[in-house]
């Protein structure tokens, strides 16, 4: 019997991509019959357009499918983690829906699976994106290598996992976090391949800047406590300055070399400190935020209807 690979498409405004995705799906499932059967499981992550009722629609003649719809929009990684929850595969994977990763990575990381790991990653080696998401991918990639050597420096967001790695990412059940880091946590045994980015051919990323940088404080506060440890060394630093400003004061009021003269060194003093204090409630305001937000136990998502395909 030949096992089952789960293929998780998180769709969000996907309407005009829908036809080119399901053509490619397909070839997928009929180059790969006698290796492994498809299922596929689409999340749609609160679209407003028609991208739910066009997946009612689909007639898929050699894989077979699910379909959810979200509530509202709870973000990708949300979107992938109901996937899995639907899933019911031996293998688990997915597919952006632009996309920009080759299908064929589906088979390839398949392939590597079979070598005895339980996680295969498919690790960027090129991406045909404009120069300003380059340069984003590139330094937040980087920096999450200096703070976690398993993190790849140029990015890893495709992967296939075993049933057994599944099962731990749905027991985690974490809102603000992010999938590629709870798997590399997890351990277990892990490969990797490199790919070469496509170019996106239809519509735009629906990632603002905003959205990314958002992202980007949500893995490094929940991965690393990198910005604690930075606010307490400032913290050290500036009170080693402040006394041994303070110690410099009292010497030229001893010696009466104070003279009247010394708002604007007050002020600036004063400026300093308050802005370093405001970083660090920030800093420790994102920490604690993300503790309020796990501890009131909401459900991580709803689904608000299903397809059985």
């Amino acid at each position: 019997m030949t096992p089952k690979v789960s293929i998780i498409i998180p769709l969000y405004y996907a309407e005009n991509l829908l036809l080119s995705l399901f053509d490619s799906l397909e070839e997928i499932a009929i180059s790969n019959k006698d290796v492994f059967s498809v299922e596929v499981v689409f999340v749609d992550d609160g679209s407003k357009d028609r991208t739910f009722e066009l997946v009612r629609e689909i007639r898929p003649k050699y894989f077979t499918f699910k379909a959810i719809r979200l509530a509202r929009n709870f973000k990708s990684y949300i979107a992938i983690l109901a996937g899995i929850n639907e899933a019911t595969g031996d293998y688990i994977t997915f597919l952006p829906q632009d996309l920009q990763e080759p299908p064929e990575l589906v088979e390839q990381l398949f392939a590597q699976i079979q070598q005895g790991y339980d996680v295969a990653w498919a690790v960027r080696n090129t991406r045909a994106d404009a120069w300003l998401d380059k340069m984003f991918s590139h330094l937040f990639h980087r920096f999450m290598h200096w703070l976690w050597e398993d993190w790849p420096s140029t990015g890893a967001d495709m992967f296939m996992i075993t049933r057994a790695v599944a099962n731990v990412l749905l027991s985690m059940q974490e809102k603000n976090s992010h999938i590629s880091g709870q798997i590399l946590w997890s351990g277990f045994r892990q490969t990797r391949m490199f790919y070469d980015r496509r170019k996106r051919k239809v519509g735009k990323s629906g990632w603002s800047f905003w959205k990314k940088i958002e992202l980007a404080v949500s893995v490094i506060t929940q991965f690393s406590y990198f910005p604690i440890r930075a606010c307490t060394g400032m913290g050290i630093i500036l009170a080693f300055a402040g006394f041994l400003y303070g110690i410099s004061i009292i010497v030229n009021r001893l010696t009466f070399q104070i003279s009247v003269e010394g708002w604007a060194a007050t002020m600036v003093v004063m400026l300093v400190i308050g802005g370093f204090q405001l970083i660090f409630l920030g800093v420790i305001g994102e920490y604690l935020w993300r503790t309020f937000d796990e501890v009131r136990k909401r459900p991580v998502y709803i689904v608000m209807e299903k397809i059985e395909g």
